[in-house]
């Protein structure tokens, strides 16, 4: 998440509030921001750092300026003495102690110092009270021309600014003003969102500290008496409710941007709590305990109608990091929680492919296996774990994905989910993912709406696969894969069919067009939009069609089986 993190704001306040409760309100304390980066600096456009006179200050981003020598002591001595804001540009080596601050490998960086006076602790101030409104904001900085240190704090919803804050990355805006070059750094500050805590033990009082030091707003609640009572629960900006679920969701507001985790390890309390947090929009919900609680509270959640959304709920909550204490296991949940925020399945980043700041740099596109439906037409079981050259329909096809480049591969089971298990049975893949899709019976549209609800945030769009079409081959999928990434736009192969030339799959749909395709509630919603935009699409010609066969009965499946011998 390319970004100021909203710790970052929280941390610098306090350190200037530090300063000042230490005496040292007349200390010439300069503001570094970090806006642009060249070579392989390893940091994030946006980062900030404090610079301090003297030392005996001490904390995260925090830099003696005693420590420094060269440009950079010149610059930051400049602005301290003569007010104001500079910008400049430093060549770093790899022991540079600036490093100290994170940036980590040598490279260029421009960096905007600030005198930290009134007029920007009231700017870090209001950017402060929006986070803890949960708002987002977009922090504009002049960094070059007539009003070089100008800062403006957009909503999020500002047209000027709200594609920089959906896709969370910053921007630098260039413009001509009087033949003055004119540079505005754009860079959006999201909030980490609300998070719901329901227990009072060691695993809860932890959960609530981890996610409170990562910026959370964070309700811990406890319906039984005196419970949130103790050193353990003295956390600042934890807010105690004595109640259940309905007290803290009128104190809380839980809303999209929420995650809630239920710890009580009472089966009453927890039926109660997950029966409202699964009714509610919140993004994420987990639960600790045995599968078989879990498995028998599931169960009763249906009969109330509180069936889990795809992608929502964990058991047990928590990555897999051999966590076995409280302290542990709060560590794993938190890890969890912004793993999801962030759209990412949490392994080790060392087995990404390209490990590294290119790998985090790198622009995922999903697949989405549609293999939901009943597959009513095809006698002698169901037609996707029916073996086609020595392995299920559907294990063919995820294979296949997993052989190009997409990522993740997200498979959405409906009918007879427990085959669909087992015929994936043995994956060890990471960007395997599996999904429910509880509507597969108003047919596949329903099953594209689950898959595009997955799409992580920062993919330009996904491309789509049937489950039932395991001749499409790695080859065809990356070469549709390889034209999307170009253009953006819609694409997919084109073959002759009886009636003329038809579209097939794999079929790469761009963001701009998922609303379409949600809004066309028929199961041929994505062909239509693909007729609609036939002729701006990028269509990929195939010699003849066989690729495209799909298994809707077995007179199909016997077909499709002589045809390779």
């Amino acid at each position: 998440m390319n970004s100021i993190r909203p710790q970052e704001i929280l941390d610098i306040l306090e350190l200037l509030r530090a300063i000042e409760s230490a005496g040292g309100g007349g200390t010439r304390t300069v503001l570094a921001t970090f806006v642009t980066l060249e070579g392989s600096v390893f940091s994030r456009a946006g980062a900030m750092a404090v610079f301090v006179p003297t030392v005996g200050f001490s904390g995260s981003g925090i830099i003696p300026v005693t420590e420094l020598q060269g440009p950079l002591r010149r610059e930051i001595d400049a602005v301290a003495a003569g007010g104001g804001s500079r910008l400049t540009t430093l060549d770093l080596a790899e022991d540079d102690p600036v490093l100290g601050f994170g940036l980590g490998a040598p490279g260029r960086v421009e960096v905007l110092l600030e005198l930290v006076d009134e007029r920007l602790r009231e700017h870090l101030i209001a950017m402060r009270e929006s986070l803890l409104r949960n708002e987002g904001v977009v922090c504009g900085l002049e960094i070059e021309g007539s009003d070089l240190g100008r800062r403006v704090l957009y909503r999020a919803d500002d047209p000027r600014v709200k594609e920089c804050y959906q896709e969370i990355s910053p921007e630098l805006l260039e413009t001509s003003v009087a033949g003055q070059v004119q540079r505005t750094f754009l860079c959006p500050v999201h909030p980490m969102g609300k998070a719901l805590v329901f227990g009072s033990g060691p695993v809860a009082a932890a959960l609530s500290r981890h996610l409170a030091e990562l910026g959370f707003s964070v309700f811990a609640a406890d319906s039984r008496a005196g419970r949130l009572k103790g050193v353990d629960w003295q956390i600042p900006g934890v807010v105690l409710i004595e109640g259940g679920w309905d007290q803290a969701r009128a104190a809380a507001h839980p809303d999209e941007e929420t995650s809630v985790v239920v710890l009580t390890r009472s089966y009453a309390l927890d039926l109660e709590t997950l029966q409202g947090a699964l009714k509610s929009p919140v993004s994420y919900v987990g639960i600790i305990g045995p599968q078989k609680r879990t498995a028998r509270l599931l169960l009763e959640l249906s009969a109330l109608e509180a069936q889990p959304r795809p992608g929502v709920f964990f058991a047990p909550a928590g990555l897999d990091i051999g966590a076995e204490a409280p302290v542990e296991t709060a560590l794993s949940i938190a890890a969890e929680i912004l793993a999801v925020r962030s759209g990412r399945k949490g392994g080790r980043l060392s087995s990404r492919p390209g490990g590294g700041a290119a790998a985090r740099s790198r622009v995922r596109t999903p697949g989405l296996i549609l293999a939901a439906g009943a597959g009513t037409r095809f006698a002698g079981g169901n037609k996707l774990s029916v073996l086609f050259e020595g392995k299920p329909v559907l294990r063919h096809v995820v294979d296949n994905a997993l052989a190009s480049r997409l990522d993740p591969v997200i498979v959405i089971l409906g009918c007879a989910v427990q085959e669909g298990l087992k015929a994936l049975a043995g994956v060890k893949d990471p960007r395997l993912r599996v999904v429910f899709n509880p509507l597969w019976e108003s047919g596949q549209s329903s099953s594209l709406e689950v898959g595009l609800r997955e799409v992580p945030h920062n993919a330009s769009g996904a491309i789509k696969l049937l489950g039932d079409m395991p001749l499409v081959k790695p080859w065809l999928i990356e070469r549709v894969l390889s034209e999307f990434e170009l253009s953006e736009r819609l694409a997919f192969p084109v073959y002759d069919g009886p009636d003329g030339p038809e579209g097939g799959f794999p079929l790469a749909i761009p963001r701009a067009l998922f609303g379409e395709a949600k809004a066309l509630a028929r199961d041929d919603s994505d062909e239509a939009v693909a007729r609609e935009h036939w002729s701006e699409a990028v269509r990929i010609p195939l010699a003849d069609g066989r690729t495209q066969a799909d298994i809707d009965t077995a007179a199909d499946l016997d077909l499709l089986a002589g045809g390779l011998r």
